[in-house]
């Protein structure tokens, strides 16, 4: 009999400071949104060059209440009657009126469609910033990571992310950069702090634990004052090998996709 294959799928349609809107799909029939930090207009817009209407969504999954994560999520769910599933703290601190709300436990994995999303609590200066792991209902060992906007890696986030075979990693920052920047030094303080977020060097200490089952990497919200490609690429190139592919998400357009094949 010939095998059948199954995928999920993250297009990172924006990635930054200024707003960031990932496309998550499965099955190829499927889609979500992580996050959705731009406008309608330009969320339409990014969606249709995927090929993908906003009608066709299924839900809105929120990672934290910073506007350049949340600011386009209540706008985009009620013009297109999209539920938005959010932690319990970020429903607290984040006003979302006339929308349907799934409040989810950071510590409960919930399903989508045939899409087991497993949340997970990270360091971070918002309410309850998560992270996630995602697989198929019928595959939990295929698994897909995504982690941003973390201010340093924990024993519990590296057994979390353990396994995964596609990731999406924040990148944010080079330490150089940020302490002779343009930033004042109170965001300074934030953005390299314990609540802020990861480093390029941070980024790497984490792939080195996890690497062994990686087949694809995304490095994401890069800043665009405290950081280039090449360096985080550089930095985090030190503890993953050639043979697996890595590259950085745009804050202006679209990347490159991660693709976790399932093969039944």
């Amino acid at each position: 009999m010939a095998s059948s294959i199954k995928s999920i799928t993250l297009t990172p349609l924006a990635s930054g400071s200024k707003g960031n809107l990932s496309l998550l799909t499965w099955n190829e029939n499927f889609h979500a949104l992580i996050d959705c930090g731009l406008t309608v207009k330009n969320v339409k817009k990014l969606l249709q060059e995927q090929g993908v209407e906003p009608t066709q969504l299924s839900a809105i999954i929120v990672t934290h209440e910073h506007a350049d994560h949340i600011r386009g999520v209540g706008p985009l769910a009620r013009k297109y009657n999209l539920p938005v599933y959010l932690s319990a703290g970020t429903q607290k601190t984040y006003n979302l009126e006339h929308v349907a709300i799934r409040t989810f436990s950071i510590h409960e994995p919930f399903e989508i469609e045939g899409l087991m999303v497993c949340p997970f609590p990270i360091p971070h200066d918002a309410r309850e910033t998560c992270a996630f792991t995602m697989h198929l209902v019928d595959h939990p060992t295929k698994r897909m990571g995504y982690l941003t906007d973390c201010g340093h890696i924990t024993p519990f986030v590296v057994e979390k992310l353990k396994g995964v075979e596609v990731l999406a990693l924040e990148a944010n920052h080079c330490p150089d950069m940020l302490s002779v920047g343009p930033y004042p030094p109170s965001l300074k303080q934030r953005v390299g702090g314990a609540y802020g977020h990861l480093s390029n060097q941070q980024a790497a200490d984490l792939l080195k634990h996890i690497h062994p089952t990686l087949k694809d990497i995304r490095l994401m919200h890069m800043s665009e004052k405290n950081n280039t490609i090449e360096e985080a690429l550089k930095v985090c190139r030190t503890q993953v090998p050639e043979h697996i592919p890595m590259s950085v998400a745009a804050q202006h357009t679209f990347s490159e996709r991660l693709v976790l094949k399932i093969e039944e």
